[in-house]
């Protein structure tokens, strides 16, 4: 398939490539592939100012002059680019390109599978919890893929991805209603502290405070309680959904009015092993199954966390001491002046 691919990149690529590198052409396939995998930093500078200047002219010449200079690529542009490159940069028939670190001197054609990828990650991680931690005592490996980045095309459509173990999309919904659900019982807001915004070289510190109407303290042990239930219901969900081997992918399509997106969620290790970056769309169709069961398991641990928030806030209402409050180490936080610019 690699050697197809070629037949599907935009003539701006091709005159760009032509500028920077015209013996490109002339490579085996799997040379080009490799190239492209890991571009070497002159060419890919060189290739960036090409190809900015064959898409939009130039009023955009340099991409890193752009981002120095404090501008934003248009979402639109931005996509405009990233569909053009994809050809390049990606591998497989679907050209995916997975927005991630993956390792000191390696490249995604290291990782024949999905999991190939994940699992070395996940090794790595905990090594580094345990240099952290001396103590950490390490978990099996259960799949581990949380709201990563990808790019590829999806029936010959760019597309946005997000690739994720069932767990971790359950996890990611529950982290997401359970601010609503204690705002629900004790409403609160952030305000800034003293110290918010003050500079330190190039960055500024970050310090907002919750106000609660004096039910601060019970709103931080609330906090704290739900964290700690959701952690623990996370590590539950991953040893629960590998147990069952389901050995498939659900599907969500997540798309946006100004571009496409799909999430792709993994239920256990072994539907990682079936999933090859080379075939990527292709492997997932083979193992894809009905998000009846997904969205069913969300509803089913919103409800459990509902509960538990009840539960508790009725408890802490009824025993808690309001003029105790918990001894925690408050960490500073200073965040780079441009931090947030892609944000907005």
């Amino acid at each position: 398939m690699a050697g197809d691919i070629i037949k599907r990149w935009r003539p701006e690529l091709r005159r760009a490539m032509m500028r920077v590198r015209p013996e490109f052409f002339s490579w085996p396939p799997q040379n080009r592939e490799r190239y492209g995998a890991n571009l070497p930093e002159k060419d890919k500078r060189r290739l960036e100012q090409a190809l900015m200047k064959e898409l939009f002219g130039e009023k955009m010449r340099s991409w890193k002059r752009d981002i120095d200079g404090g501008k934003r690529i248009p979402l639109r542009e931005l996509n405009r680019w990233n569909d053009a490159i994809l050809p390049l940069v990606g591998i497989g028939e679907d050209c995916f390109y997975l927005n991630e670190w993956l390792g000191e001197n390696k490249t995604i054609l290291d990782f024949p599978t999905l999991r190939d990828y994940d699992e070395d990650d996940y090794r790595y991680q905990e090594n580094a919890r345990k240099q952290d931690d001396p103590s950490y005592v390490s978990k099996p490996y259960r799949g581990s893929l949380y709201l990563s980045w990808a790019r590829l095309f999806v029936d010959l459509k760019f597309t946005y991805a997000t690739l994720s173990m069932a767990a971790g999309y359950l996890y990611a919904h529950l982290d997401e209603v359970a601010a609503d659900l204690i705002e629900a019982r004790i409403p609160h807001r952030y305000v800034p502290g003293k110290n918010h915004g003050k500079a330190k070289g190039k960055s500024f510190q970050w310090d907002m405070r919750l106000v609660a109407d004096g039910q601060e303290n019970l709103l931080d042990e609330l906090q704290q309680r739900v964290f700690e239930y959701t952690s623990g219901r996370y590590d539950a969900l991953l040893t629960d959904w590998d147990r069952k081997n389901r050995r498939g992918v659900y599907w969500v399509n997540t798309s946006e009015q100004q571009e496409r997106n799909a999430h792709f969620i993994f239920t256990d290790k072994d539907a990682l092993s079936a999933v090859r970056f080379r075939s990527f769309v292709r492997d997932c169709r083979s193992i894809e199954r009905g998000a009846d069961e997904l969205n069913e398991a969300v509803r089913e641990e919103q409800t459990k966390l509902k509960d538990f928030i009840l539960q508790h806030h009725q408890d802490l209402v009824q025993n808690l001491d309001p003029r105790v409050k918990r001894l925690r180490h408050r960490r500073k936080i200073f965040v780079r002046k441009d931090a947030f610019d892609d944000f907005e």
